[in-house]
């Protein structure tokens, strides 16, 4: 046998990859450096793809024509020197999909923060239109599982800074670009402009017909765009400041280009951010062609509460609040988390891989609104080093059962807040920020 594509990762964007691959007349080969979860070998094994697990050794490299690289793979990472000594391209498994749509069929939102929120509303609006979508790329399920189970006409995706590294070729009929905040600067040399430029790749290969959105107060994205001038023949810009641009909030209305208008006090969503969100919702939508005014896509929009992990209520025990925001895994998510909390009544649950973060920027936030800080992770000496300063009660926990049997320690009274937000990636302690917050959710249950 010979193997024409290498995949890096088994997961499910590369298994994924590798069935895509295989019905489009490759010979895939998998390969991970971990072991393979169960479930994965079985379709792996079902459908004839050969693998390998707990390390690389790449028996068919000499055959091997491309490579698609797992998202969770440094460019540093031996493999990919080894791929690309020999010359070979390396491209990401939504690149690799992307083949096998058409432009028109895309839409593409990356941003630090509000792109999971931003990515589910679009699609819940589009098929509240009538429209056939599915939610996929960093949330839900891989495009390429999407393309090869079929049926939907568009493809609506959320699209991580990794992801965009190796995206080449990939045409969206619609990008969306929300803000830019320090994050996974480990990844970018520590530098804020590489990670910016990764996250402008959702615009590249745009032209005429294709339309590009933008946060207009956003000051990396402007410097973005004198850099790289987008495009698209199309570029629509949202504002909290600026009443010309194409969607303006003005602390209670949503104003739409069309003269629609959203009174936003009516939304079950709650804060600027989400309102931010809300606007580039509306735009993706009139880019689509969607009338943003019919009832049935406005409540869509008004209903929906909020996405899982993100500033999720998860109840109350004895009068203090629960809140599960795993998904705050950097500084500017932690700080608008924080800054719906009451001023002084919140134990922060902070800490997990660190991207770089500088804590001082959240100092005088962090300040207001906590009343003790719970560092949750196995290295707590930059957190120490950061928020000792502030003289708040601090503890460390190392798993989440611990962390509550601190939280119980305290002295809480009504009205106090947990807040599980913690700036940081989860794979210290958890699998991913779903089992992290998933773990916050039944600790609380086995609390109460």
């Amino acid at each position: 046998m010979k193997c024409d594509l290498l995949i890096l990762g088994a997961g499910e964007s590369g298994v994924s990859a590798a069935l895509l691959a295989q019905e489009k007349g490759y010979q895939p080969f998998v390969s991970d450096s971990g072991t393979i979860r169960p479930e994965m070998k079985k379709v792996l094994e079902k459908e004839g793809i050969p693998y390998e697990e707990s390390g690389h050794q790449l028996p068919y490299l000499k055959d091997t024509k491309e490579v698609i690289k797992s998202p969770g793979i440094p460019d540093s990472a031996e493999v990919i020197r080894r791929c690309e000594a020999l010359g070979l391209p390396i491209i990401s498994e939504i690149e690799f999909a992307a083949r096998y749509t058409a432009p028109k069929q895309l839409i593409s939102i990356t941003g630090s923060n509000g792109k999971t929120t931003t990515t589910t509303l679009i699609d819940l609006a589009l098929r509240a239109a009538g429209e056939k979508s599915i939610a996929c790329g960093n949330i839900g399920d891989s495009l390429a599982r999407e393309v090869l189970q079929g049926g939907a006409e568009i493809y609506t995706m959320e699209l991580s800074s990794f992801q965009l590294d190796h995206m080449y070729h990939t045409h969206s009929h619609i990008s969306l670009l929300l803000n830019i905040t320090p994050d996974h600067l480990d990844r970018y040399d520590h530098q804020l402009i590489n990670y910016a430029r990764a996250k402008w790749r959702v615009f590249q290969n745009q032209s005429a017909g294709d339309y590009a959105i933008i946060n207009a107060d956003d000051p990396h994205i402007a410097e973005l765009q004198k850099e790289s001038p987008l495009q698209a023949e199309f570029v629509k810009t949202f504002s909290t400041r600026d009443p010309k641009a194409s969607a303006y909030f003005d602390g209670r209305l949503i104003h739409f280009e069309g003269e629609v208008t959203y009174d936003y006090s009516q939304f079950l969503l709650k804060g600027q951010h989400n309102a931010e969100n809300i606007m580039a919702v509306g735009l993706a939508l009139q880019a689509y062609g969607i009338d943003i005014s019919r009832p049935k896509v406005r409540e869509s929009l008004a209903t929906f509460g909020g996405v899982r992990h993100r500033t999720q209520l998860v109840g109350t025990w004895h009068g203090i609040t629960f809140i599960n925001d795993s998904k705050g895994t950097n500084l500017d998510a932690t700080a608008h988390a924080l800054g719906a909390m009451p001023d002084g009544k919140t134990v922060l649950l902070l800490g997990g891989t660190d991207k770089g973060n500088d804590y001082s920027l959240i100092f005088d936030l962090v300040k207001a609104k906590s009343k003790a800080l719970i560092y949750l992770t196995l290295d707590t000496a930059k957190l120490h080093r950061s928020f000792d300063c502030l003289a708040l009660p601090t503890s460390e926990a190392h798993s989440m059962a611990e962390a509550f049997q601190q939280i119980k320690a305290l002295e809480l009274s009504e009205g106090d807040v947990v807040l599980l937000s913690p700036a940081c990636a989860s794979f210290d302690l958890f699998k991913n920020y779903e089992d992290r917050g998933d773990q916050f959710i039944q600790a609380f249950e086995a609390l109460s």
